[in-house]
């Protein structure tokens, strides 16, 4: 951990003891504000044909004629370009691809994002395709998209969930104790989020939603993951009723999209019967 990081931490936890509620404000700021560098928003252009735009400042590339349809979804601060192993093995000519860029991400230009813009961007594309895709493929934030996209609308044959948090509770919580935040300001920032995304942390449960979802799930998560914890799949895995779980070990929690059995697993899962 570098020396700036340890003065912004130990400076913001004496700000938020001080001057909670600011210090909670501050940290919603912090917490809908996606950081990327322009190359990697750039990067879906040289993979994708068309791009459409979606309500809410979001956008939808699309690539391939396929009969079957393949959603995929990065993460907090993530790009398309994240999926460009897993890419390179689809068949274009059996599947069409779409990949979502939620508001503050990719093509979007909006400054700000949360997770019920990642939510909005999923309906808004399967309202757009006009019905279900064979698969959705969401990475960390993507992933908890994905799962609560078909809790309520039924979007996808199949999930394939990677690096994905069990609640949104927990990755607030894990961005407080990142940021420093005292336990009273932690709340009032909870409560912030709530507010801001337009739901509660309650119904971003996705340990909750998940035994209703019957469609089979094809987990994966590094075993050294430092953002999401491997546990957090494993909890997932054994919610869901029709799922099995795949783990990698030192790929940590993006890296994992650049290993090519990685991308092999989530093809091969998408093309055969499933098993647990």
């Amino acid at each position: 951990m570098n020396l700036s990081l340890n003065l912004f931490q130990a400076a913001f936890g004496v700000y938020s003891r001080l001057l909670p509620s600011r210090a909670a404000s501050k940290a919603v700021e912090l917490m809908t504000s996606p950081r990327i560098k322009a190359e990697r928003r750039a990067s879906s252009r040289e993979l994708f044909q068309t791009v459409v735009p979606l309500r809410n400042n979001g956008f939808l590339s699309i690539y391939g004629s396929g009969p079957k349809k393949i959603l995929l979804l990065h993460g907090w601060s993530g790009w398309i370009g994240q999926f460009k192993n897993l890419l390179s093995v689809i068949d274009a000519d059996e599947y069409t691809v779409y990949a979502v860029h939620p508001a503050g991400h990719g093509e979007s230009q909006a400054t700000e994002s949360h997770p019920g813009r990642f939510i909005e961007a999923v309906l808004e594309a399967h309202e757009y395709v006009g019905g279900s895709f064979d698969v959705g493929v969401g990475h960390s934030l993507g992933a908890a998209a994905l799962v609560y996209a078909q809790s309520s609308k039924g979007c996808f044959d199949r999930l394939v969930l990677v690096s994905g948090p069990a609640t949104i509770k927990g990755v607030l919580s894990r961005f407080a104790r990142f940021v420093n935040l005292g336990k009273r300001s932690e709340r009032v920032f909870v409560r912030g989020m709530e507010e801001t995304v337009g739901l509660s942390v309650d119904r971003l449960d996705l340990l909750a939603l998940a035994p209703a979802i019957k469609t089979p799930v094809l987990l994966i998560h590094d075993d050294l993951d430092s953002e999401v914890p491997v546990v957090e799949s494993r909890a997932l895995h054994e919610a869901f009723p029709r799922s099995r779980m795949i783990h990698t070990t030192g790929y940590g929690h993006s890296r994992l999209l650049q290993n090519p059995e990685v991308a092999r697993e989530i093809v091969e899962f998408t093309n055969s019967p499933f098993r647990p």
